[in-house]
């Protein structure tokens, strides 16, 4: 059973192994819990560090380029400000992303997690065009049927919205910030307050006066926002589409196969009654404990565990050969009853397993 159920992602395996940054942990980020410490250390390490994963790189791009487009979007919003305009016009060169390198603090835990799993999402869907071997095209052609215009649209707009999370790009180009709606209002009042703090230093006008237009051109942004263009809402909206079609056994098997995350992860939530983003966050960095028992629950082969945890590799470097084989006998000794205890828990909301989770601490 799973021993620990944190609200939040937190790094384990070969990145935990890694000579922790203590330093940076216990000067300046006193602030913040030293979990979230730890993992702002990680993402944004002191000049000279040179260990930089695959997963961090990937997560400071999604960051970097999403708040990259809230800045071109605010300075478009306040453009009608005379005095915050006369400071931004002649200052073409970012504000916000060197700000929150800067200061990482100003990013809340649950955002960073948010990031991190999209960025892991993001290194798995790059597999995709390079499809099991085993999969042949009757199995490819269950998941992409097109006798059917609603799930056509469906399929067509998860391929655009899962584009755009591929995209080549730098952390200082922008991104479509496709995200849920409290993440985008917080990395939006971060991108705010950090081009609000330069128009201060830089303006004669009192800060009291900048604020409501600071203030107006956020909630511009709220209000314009739009969070099921997402790619992990697109792939909900391609399951509730295919109906009882997403229950056919053959379903989860191929769209693994073809590496089609978003979803194997959406058809999962479906059938076990959860969220996708947990899902796609369990995929991504959850314990191997919870892994195999959404594999389980699911009425997975032992070959099918094996096949799923092969597929995670990209994200799950402590997958090796062997690891695999151990799990691998694990899964073995696993019942039905006990997976589908620990994915009972699962269901239950974040913030009560967390809560309940640092009571399990305080108590014991």
């Amino acid at each position: 059973m799973l021993a620990v159920m944190s609200a939040f992602s937190f790094l384990t395996g070969p990145t935990a192994a890694d000579s922790w940054p203590t330093a940076p942990v216990l000067a300046g980020m006193s602030a913040v819990p030293v979990g979230h410490a730890i993992d702002l250390a990680f993402f944004f390490p002191n000049e000279g560090r040179e260990r930089h994963d695959a997963l961090m790189a990937e997560t400071r791009r999604h960051l970097g380029a999403c708040v990259t487009g809230i800045e071109r979007s605010l300075r478009f919003a306040l453009e009608q400000q005379p005095d915050v305009a006369a400071v931004l016009t002649p200052r073409m060169e970012a504000i916000c992303w060197p700000t929150i390198c800067a200061q990482p603090t100003l990013l809340g835990p649950a955002l960073l997690a948010h990031m991190q799993m999209r960025a892991g999402v993001t290194l798995l869907l790059r597999q995709f065009g390079q499809p099991d071997d085993r999969l042949d095209e009757s199995e490819a052609e269950t998941i992409l049927p097109t006798n059917d215009a609603a799930v056509a649209e469906a399929i067509v707009a998860l391929t655009e919205a899962e584009g755009r999370w591929l995209a080549p790009g730098a952390e200082d180009e922008p991104m479509q910030p496709d995200l849920p709606a409290e993440h985008f209002a917080e990395l939006m009042w971060t991108a705010a307050a950090s081009i609000m703090a330069l128009v201060q230093r830089s303006a004669s006008t009192d800060a009291g006066m900048m604020l409501p237009a600071f203030e107006k051109a956020g909630w511009t942004l709220l209000s314009e926002h739009d969070e099921t263009k997402g790619p992990i809402a697109a792939a909900e909206r391609l399951v509730r589409r295919l109906g009882e079609r997403a229950d056919a056994p053959e379903l989860l098997g191929a769209a693994l196969g073809q590496r089609r995350f978003l979803l194997f992860a959406a058809l999962t939530a479906r059938r076990l009654r959860m969220d996708c983003a947990h899902v796609a966050d369990i995929l991504v960095m959850g314990p191997v404990a919870e892994l195999a028992a959404l594999c389980r629950s699911l009425g997975g082969s032992d070959a099918d565990y094996r096949h799923l945890l092969l597929a995670l590799r990209p994200v799950r470097p402590s997958l090796t050969d062997a690891a695999i084989i151990i799990e691998a006998e694990r899964y073995q000794a696993l019942t039905e009853a006990q997976a589908d205890g620990l994915v009972n828990a699962l269901r239950a909301p974040r913030a009560l397993r967390a809560k309940l989770d640092h009571l399990r601490q305080v108590t014991i």
